[in-house]
């Protein structure tokens, strides 16, 4: 039978009170739709670089990176490089153009760009693809609760839901960015202790730890040969490209106070988010040198390694991990509220709702959102699975922002961008079905058919409309548009403050 840990569990329960505390002094400030969606677009460059740190980081980047790490070896560095690839490219391309927009959603910026057809399509594939990835933050939470607390899987799961539920319901945005700010000191702090204190577990010194790795583990657990480049090349694909449609991250540029602030903490939270992974691949990897091929109890190799350590060490590693977890997870159910309550119930239901009855509903749609995302996070395992299906749904709303931005918008018309997204989530299903054919990511066949489609469709029904002077000044930095160079970029200024806060 498991033993509990009292030490690493009085010590996870002060920090989650703690971050309970902080969540909900927000809760004193009088806050509307705006602030509870958007922060009122008031974040300086830190809260930025929290919120975007938020989406990426974890259970996939810690628990998800430290299982596959413990299983294959180092292919599991593979996802948090290539999250830092993602957020260095949308620093470079998209960052400023998102905060320009003066938008609250990615699907809001499609349908400025296309249509409201295009904008419907894409809030569906975002929000479902976030509250798949709600879910997996739940199973996260879960999985380490029942490693300390050697509860069943359902009980644990509750609890996860609980927290997320509670910080997200106490203030939205202002409430995350809060607990995100504290979130990221802890999780530096716990991976620092996990992988040190796991390297000296096993070797008796860091260094010694680090050539037990070496010499201890098979030869394969430090290639990347170990499965196919073409699988790789698209779980890469799929999370570089899932980045531009990444609402949970967008979140924090579209709240950003400027520009200047979106950019930069895109940029620092391109240069973060690797070493975070990379850690906590190790921390798996100490796992298969000191317990072998077989876990204890069922645990994941991530909290497992953990409990082996010094009890206060083991602590704060473990709040490391569930800082992670908290960061990610009510922004994941925050995603497809802030999608459902712009996108669709504002435009398709009723689009002169009253301030206070946006906030009520909201809360309440967050709150019904995690509830059914922990009914089938109760029956759900495969975690890393989830997470890259995930990102697939979001990769060909990406391909269209990046036609738009370098193509030129009048190369990719309405019909064109609605009917390729509906041609890449069929492919999408179709590969899935098929168990991925010759070992290719279904993220290729998706990102491929859509902006073939695109580009195809485009061909045989024309643009109807140009882009409006105020998107297309966003978007593009000009004052007009000049015929063909819609993809060109040039200097300007950010739009006026009253079109900037939409």
């Amino acid at each position: 039978m498991m033993q509990l840990h009292a030490v690493p569990i009085a010590i996870l329960i002060a920090y989650v009170v703690l971050t309970l505390v902080v969540a909900n002094v927000v809760l004193r400030r009088r806050l509307g739709a705006d602030h509870f969606l958007a922060a009122g677009r008031q974040l300086p460059m830190f809260m930025v670089l929290v919120i975007i740190l938020g989406d990426w980081l974890g259970g996939g980047a810690t628990i998800g990176v430290s299982q596959r790490g413990y299983t294959e070896g180092i292919v599991a560095w593979l996802y948090p490089i290539s999250i830092g690839i993602s957020l260095f490219a949308l620093a470079f391309t998209m960052a400023a153009r998102f905060r320009r927009m003066g938008a609250v959603t990615v699907p809001e910026v499609m349908g400025r760009l296309f249509d409201e057809k295009t904008r419907l399509a894409s809030s569906i594939f975002i929000a479902l693809a976030y509250f798949t990835l709600g879910i997996t933050q739940i199973i996260a939470g879960g999985a380490l609760l029942t490693s300390l607390l050697g509860v069943d899987k359902w009980l644990a799961d509750l609890l996860s839901a609980l927290v997320f539920l509670l910080i997200v319901v106490a203030g939205g945005l202002h409430s995350i960015a809060l607990v995100n700010f504290i979130q990221c000191i802890v999780i530096f702090a716990g991976m620092a202790c996990a992988l040190f204190f796991s390297l000296r577990l096993i070797g008796g010194s860091a260094i010694e730890g680090l050539r037990m790795l070496v010499h201890g583990l098979p030869p394969s657990f430090w290639s990347f040969g170990s499965i196919s480049p073409v699988t790789w090349s698209g779980e890469v694909l799929s999370t570089v490209f899932a980045c531009f449609a990444a609402q949970a991250a967008v979140t924090g540029i579209f709240a950003a106070k400027d520009t200047k602030a979106a950019v930069g903490g895109t940029w620092i939270a391109s240069a973060l988010i690797i070493p975070i992974g990379v850690v906590y691949v190790l921390v798996g990897m100490c796992a298969r040198v000191h317990f072998g091929s077989e876990l204890p109890y069922g645990l994941t190799a991530g909290p497992a390694m953990i409990l082996e350590l010094n009890p206060v060490v083991a602590g704060i590693a473990l709040c490391g991990i569930l800082a992670a977890v908290i960061s990610t997870g009510p922004l994941c159910f925050l995603a497809p509220t802030q999608i459902i309550m712009r996108d669709i119930y504002s435009v398709y239901i009723n689009r002169h709702e009253s301030d206070s009855r946006m906030l009520l509903l909201s809360r309440l749609l967050s709150a019904a959102l995690i509830a059914a995302g922990l009914i089938i996070g109760i029956l759900l395992y495969d975690l890393l699975k989830a997470i890259f299906w995930a990102f697939t749904l979001r990769c060909g709303i990406a391909v269209l922002l990046l036609s738009a931005a370098y193509l030129g918008a009048r190369r990719v018309s309405e019909d064109g961008a609605f009917f390729s997204l509906v041609l890449g989530f069929i492919v999408m299903i179709v590969w899935s079905v098929l168990g991925s054919p010759y070992g290719i990511h279904i993220a290729i066949p998706t990102i491929v058919s859509v902006f073939v489609g695109a580009v195809v469709i485009t061909v045989f029904r024309k643009r109807r409309a140009p882009l409006s002077q105020e998107t297309h000044q966003a978007f593009y930095l000009r004052q007009t548009p000049a015929a063909g160079d819609e993809g060109r970029t040039g200097a300007g200024a950010d739009l006026s403050a009253k079109q900037a806060n939409g």
